[in-house]
């Protein structure tokens, strides 16, 4: 999804079709049951009314009755949406909920309503005038800056903007004024001139924009107010794509001093491109919709739609093959679920009722909305928003290992190996986003909170449902997968140490008395013994769960080290609260013989609720307490391969 409109669906409703609507039920009952349902849709009915309903078409529920509606944008969270319609007299802003329980609340006059990435914020455009409103509706600031288009930063707090300076032509590319508008301070800064749309990138901090004075693509850095140039390659944002990968890393555009159809990929950080060939796009009009390309989520398709007749092509950015997910479709193309799964096509004959289909891409299988004349997923739950929380939280004991500054085993993991959307009960839309590293995986439940709070990102209870077999799906919602018979140390085809299921026979073991020397065994089949090496002591009774730290666990889990505070490496505690990484310890610590790195090595193992820890006193320092690779184990056991 692109960081210039995360986690949303901007739409225009197009008149020509609404006109053509005839007012009939939301959708024919027979058609709905071709899918089973995905996630929820918006959309308008003849009377630019706003309902919402499974993107199946089931349990359809109107929200708006008064008519004269034209816009949906989703916030980032699923739980709130923006509308534009009749306010007194005059157009405005209105947000609602999917459900209807927020009721409908009028904003200002205005339009354009956009999101801020982490749900907190709605802002608008009135008259010029940038005006932000909070999740309740409770105006925050604004600003008459004559903007025209605005944009949310990464970190919630910066709009960009842009202000028609110049068009002697009546162009539909004018020269503008790009300029930031800072939410918290109300300040704002101009940039730079520039052309057509811009876009965000980084973690945050960098505007991307072509400049107006020489047409090449550039920074600027909002912290420092310098200003970079990236490419001179031919991009034009006012006709097609301008925008940023998830993280914010990679800038998206089609190069048009070789015709419009090379796709270039250009590093922000690095200024290297990579170029993949005659991309098949393209649409009859001066400037390209938004939907006909975009990126999923994860940063590795890029899609593209060629009309008419319809053709939809799946990028795949690594290798750059091109895959064709429908041909010669009769239909317009409106656009992709979040997940780029299921994409909506419609069908406008003249003089007739419209019809849109929801396509399953996998499947080919179709249900569909008769007399509805556009629609809009509800967003995905990775966003930019997300993306800088897990960073900031990563860097904060992983930057310094990956650095060199600090010398000592891993907490998270060199990088991630995975970014999805899981369905969780009790997070907003029932989906929330999650990243996978070696060690761990991180999770935002509620997009909306405080991200000052170490506990805005959390890192899943893994271990114990490694151990336990019960998946968990919400705060209390388990499914019976079966403990995970995967190795808990050592290399995967170790066949000594134990497995997450062995440990499932020992959930309930008495503690250790504190101060005894650690002796306790256990094999693959779980026999215990007590010809450990010892040479560790039981350290701290845990009476949350009835179980006994061993001391070197104790003390790693008490250390210090460099950590990144942000801005620079600093001293300070590795774990902060203590448990905040590994939760209560539910086993007893054992030794085992396990194979690793090809050789057999006494290993002490002891398992928490998100983490499962290693003490190999044979590991050079700084690498003989480890973190598992928790992560890694239970994202083989959840999806396999």
């Amino acid at each position: 999804m692109p960081r210039n409109y995360p986690r949303m669906t901007r739409i225009t409703v197009l008149s020509l079709i609404l006109t053509a609507l005839s007012l009939l039920p939301a959708v024919p009952a027979a058609l709905a049951a071709a899918l089973q349902p995905s996630s929820l849709v918006a959309y308008l009915d003849r009377g630019n009314n706003l309902w919402v309903s499974q993107d199946n078409g089931e349990n359809p529920r109107q929200i708006t009755t008064s008519g004269g509606f034209n816009t949906i944008s989703w916030s980032a969270d699923g739980t709130r949406i923006a509308t534009v319609g009749p306010y007194h007299g005059a157009v405005g802003v209105y947000i609602t909920s999917p459900d209807a329980s927020f009721g409908l609340r009028g904003l200002s006059t205005g339009d354009d309503p956009i999101w801020s990435p982490d749900s907190t914020k709605v802002a608008l455009i009135d008259n010029g005038t940038i005006q932000v409103f909070d999740r309740e509706g409770t105006y925050i600031r604004g600003a008459t800056t004559g903007a025209g288009l605005i944009s949310w930063s990464a970190n919630d707090r910066l709009l960009g903007y842009t202000q028609v300076v110049s068009n002697p032509y009546g162009t539909t590319c004018p020269a503008q004024q790009l300029g930031t508008f800072d939410a918290l301070s109300g300040q704002t800064t101009a940039v730079a001139q520039t052309i057509g749309k811009f876009a965000w990138g980084g973690d945050g901090h960098l505007l991307l924009f072509v400049s107006a004075t020489d047409g090449t693509i550039k920074s600027y850095d909002t912290n420092t107010g310098a200003t970079r140039q990236l490419s001179t390659r031919h991009a034009n944002p006012c006709a097609g794509p301008f925008l940023t990968s998830v993280d914010g890393n990679t800038l998206f555009f089609l190069d048009y001093g070789t015709g419009g159809h090379d796709l270039v990929e250009l590093d922000v950080n690095t200024a290297q491109e990579k170029v993949i060939p005659n991309i098949p796009i393209g649409y009859p009009a001066s400037a390209l919709p938004d939907s006909y390309f975009t990126v999923d989520a994860m940063g590795r398709y890029a899609y593209a739609v060629n009309t008419y007749p319809t053709t939809v092509t799946r990028i795949d950015l690594q290798s750059g093959v091109k895959t064709t997910l429908i041909s010669n479709d009769s239909r317009m193309f409106l656009g992709f679920s979040s997940d780029h799964q299921r994409m909506a096509l419609i069908d406008a004959p003249y003089g007739k009722p419209s019809v849109i289909s929801i396509r399953d891409i996998a499947t080919g299988s179709e249900a569909a909305f008769s007399n509805v004349g556009w629609l809009a997923w509800q967003s995905s739950a990775i966003t930019s928003s997300a993306e800088f929380a897990w960073d900031r939280t990563w860097a904060r004991e992983d930057q310094p290992v990956a650095t060199g500054a600090a010398q000592r085993t891993w907490v998270w993991g060199p990088s991630s190996f995975a970014t999805v959307e899981e369905p969780y009960d009790n997070a907003p839309g029932g989906e929330r986003a999650v990243r996978y590293y070696d060690k761990s995986r991180m999770e935002i439940t509620t997009p909306y909170g405080d991200q000052s709070s170490v506990w805005y990102v959390t890192n899943g209870l893994l271990a114990k449902e490694l151990i336990s077999g019960q998946m968990q799906l919400g705060d209390n919602h388990f499914v019976n997968k079966g403990p995970a018979n995967i190795p808990v140390a050592g290399d995967p085809d170790d066949s000594s140490g134990p497995t997450y299921a062995t440990l499932n026979g020992v959930l309930n073991a008495p503690p250790a008395a504190v101060g005894t020397e650690i002796h306790a065994t256990i094999d693959r089949q779980g026999n215990i013994g007590n010809s450990g090496p010892g040479g560790v002591h039981a350290s701290q009774l845990i009476s949350e769960t009835n179980h006994t730290i061993a001391d070197v666990f104790w003390n790693y889990l008490n250390s210090d080290g460099t950590i990144w505070n942000g801005t620079a490496n600093v001293s300070g505690k590795l774990f902060d609260p203590t448990f905040f990484a590994t939760g209560y310890p539910i086993t007893e610590a054992y030794w085992s013989k396990v194979k690793v790195g090809g050789q057999v090595k006494d290993v002490l193992v002891q398992c928490f609720e998100r983490r499962c820890l290693t003490y190999t006193p044979s590991n050079p320092a700084g690498w003989q307490v480890e973190m598992g690779n928790v992560g890694r184990h239970y994202y083989l056991w959840r999806y396999g391969g």
